[in-house]
């Protein structure tokens, strides 16, 4: 398994659907033991940090979320504002991810800026559900 990672304190509905290279992880302290190539935070794991030092490549986190003691080479924020990396630009013909800054994924390869149909089976999720998941799995080619 490659070292990427999802820090959630509870399960999440949606991880069936994670990219299999990513393991969810639910300890603080497993979390901090090493560096991630990737680590995606949901607001609560950010704040269940707690100050913690968190060494990753890349972080995925919610927009708004600032988590002290984190080190990462490249943050990508996901939302609804216009500041973020990720979004959604429209639900009513589909989903539609909307990439507003260019980035590398996990292969280095330069996610450009676009707009992405998602599964018709997300919509199920709740929005920043859906933004985790999409981000994930373009981070890790899979989408």
């Amino acid at each position: 398994m490659e070292s990427c990672a999802y820090f959630c304190a509870l399960g999440a509905p949606f991880e069936r659907e994670l990219p299999r290279q990513v393991a969810t992880m639910r300890d603080v302290a497993e979390l901090t033991a090493r560096r991630w190539r990737l680590c995606a935070l949901n607001g609560e794991g950010a704040t269940r940090l707690n100050g913690q030092l968190l060494r990753c490549d890349t972080l995925l986190l919610p927009e708004g979320v600032c988590p002290c003691g984190v080190r990462a080479k490249q943050v990508i924020s996901y939302g609804f504002g216009a500041r973020n990396t990720l979004t959604l630009s429209s639900m009513d013909k589909g989903l539609l991810l909307s990439v507003q800054r260019q980035f590398c994924d996990l292969r280095g390869k330069a996610v450009e800026v676009q707009e992405l149909a998602l599964p018709e089976s997300w919509q199920r999720w709740e929005k920043p559900q859906l933004l985790l998941l999409a981000g994930l799995h373009l981070l890790c080619g899979t989408l």
